[in-house]
C-alpha cells in the first residue's frame, strides 16, 4: 500500500503536472523533519553519563556567547551552536540569572537553560539582587523583605565583622587596608546571588566579599597606589561617587574633581555624605543639614569620610582608579538627573539658581 503511495508521488507524473512539485514538497518536508529531529535530539539529550556536579558562574552582564563559551570550557555542553540556537528560539537570551551554580555534568541543553534562567530553580534556593549604591541598612531591609535573612541580624553581622577579617586578608586582592573595627560597608559587592533559604547570612556575606575581590582589578589597586592612596580610601571615594552621579562618564569626571579637592586640602562637600547621616536621598542638601556635627559630614570636615557610605559597583571603583581629567571644580545634578559642571564657585551658584531653585 505504502509502496504504491510513494510510487504515485515520486514516479508518476499527473496529467496536471503536479508530480515533480509534490515530490519536491515531500523531500523538503522530510529534510526539515530530519533537521528538526536532529536539533531536538542535540538539545534534549543528556551530555554523557557523568552526573557529578560542576561549579559554574554567570557574572552580571554576560551574554549568550560568553555563557556558551564558558559552558564548553567546563565540559557542560559540546556544541555552542545548538545552545545559542535553543536560547534564541525560546527567547530566553536576556533571562539568564547571574550567580554561582552547581550543575549536573550530564545535563541536556534544555535542562541547563532552565536551570540558568531560573525556570526550574529549586524551592530551597532564592535569587537576590543587590543594587549598586545600597547601604548596609538597605541591603538588610531588602533581604528581610525577600524572606531570606533577618535585617537586624544581618546588620549586626556586617557591622562587627570579626569573623570576616581573616577572609579579607586571604582574598586574592589584599583588603588589609580596611581597619579591623570598620564595618563591611563598601565591600558587599552589588550583584545577583543565589542562596539557600536555610543558609546563614555569613554564607552570603562571604560570597559578596569573594566577589568584591574577583571584580576589584589589580590595575585599579595599582592606580590608587600611584595616587598615594590605598584600597580602603579608594572604596570610600567610590562609595561617594556611586551616590553622587549615575553614568560612568560622569563618575569619571566627578572622581577627578574629588581627587583634586582632596589633594589641595579642600573639603569634598559631597551631598551624598550628608544624606548618609540624615537618611535622605535629595540631590541637594539644605544649609541646615550641612552644619550637622558628624565626621561623615564632608561640608564640615575636610578629607574623606571615616568609611564608605554605600557599596559601590564596578563603574564607581573604575572611576576613582581612572578618572577623566578636567578643569571643573564644581558640579550639581538636576532633578532630571543631568550633571552640570562649573569651573568657578560663581558659575556654580548660577547653575544652582537655574536648575535647583
Amino acid at each position: 500500500m505504502f509502496n504504491n503511495f510513494f510510487s504515485m508521488i515520486f514516479y508518476q507524473k499527473s496529467k496536471s503536472g503536479f508530480g515533480p512539485w509534490a515530490r519536491r514538497l515531500v523531500i523538503s518536508f522530510c529534510v526539515i523533519l530530519l533537521i528538526v529531529g536532529w536539533g531536538m535530539w542535540q538539545i534534549t539529550s543528556a551530555n554523557g553519563r557523568d552526573a557529578s556536579l560542576v561549579s559554574f558562574t554567570i557574572d552580571s552582564g554576560q551574554g549568550v556567547k560568553v555563557i556558551g563559551a564558558n559552558l564548553i570550557e567546563t565540559g557542560l555542553i559540546s556544541s555552542p551552536r545548538w545552545f545559542r540556537t535553543w536560547v534564541y528560539v525560546t527567547g530566553t537570551e536576556k533571562e539568564f540569572i547571574a550567580g554561582d551554580y552547581k550543575l549536573p555534568k550530564n545535563s541536556s541543553i534544555l535542562n541547563l537553560t532552565r536551570l540558568l534562567t531560573g525556570a526550574s530553580q529549586p524551592e530551597s534556593e532564592v535569587t537576590v539582587t543587590i543594587i549598586e549604591g545600597w547601604t548596609l541598612k538597605e541591603i538588610a531591609n531588602y533581604l528581610e523583605s525577600s524572606g531570606v535573612y533577618n535585617a537586624s541580624e544581618f546588620i549586626q553581622l556586617t557591622t562587627t565583622p570579626d569573623e570576616f577579617n581573616p577572609i579579607l586578608d586571604e582574598l586574592e586582592i589584599s583588603l588589609a587596608s580596611k581597619p579591623a573595627a570598620a564595618s563591611l560597608e563598601g565591600y558587599l559587592f552589588p550583584d545577583t546571588y543565589r542562596v539557600y533559604r536555610d543558609s546563614t547570612a555569613s554564607a552570603l556575606v562571604t560570597k559578596m566579599l569573594d566577589n568584591f575581590a574577583k571584580k576589584f582589578k589589580l590595575e585599579w589597586r595599582q592606580a590608587l597606589e600611584d595616587k598615594g592612596y590605598n584600597v580602603w580610601q579608594g572604596v570610600i571615594l567610590a562609595s561617594i561617587v556611586e551616590r553622587e552621579v549615575s553614568s560612568l562618564a560622569d563618575r569619571k569626571m566627578v572622581a577627578d574633581i574629588f581627587w583634586r579637592r582632596l589633594n589641595t586640602g579642600q573639603g569634598l562637600q559631597a551631598d551624598s555624605t550628608v544624606n548618609y547621616i540624615t537618611g535622605k536621598k535629595t540631590p541637594s542638601v539644605s544649609l541646615e543639614d550641612t552644619k550637622l556635627d558628624s565626621p561623615y559630614n564632608t561640608y564640615k570636615y575636610r578629607g574623606l569620610s571615616p568609611g564608605p557610605i554605600s557599596n559601590p559597583g564596578a563603574e564607581a571603583l573604575e572611576a576613582v582608579a581612572f578618572p577623566t581629567a578636567n578643569n571643573y571644580w564644581y558640579f550639581l545634578t538636576t532633578p532630571e538627573g543631568q550633571v552640570i559642571y562649573s569651573k568657578t564657585f560663581a558659575d556654580h551658584i548660577k547653575a544652582k539658581q537655574k536648575y535647583l531653585y
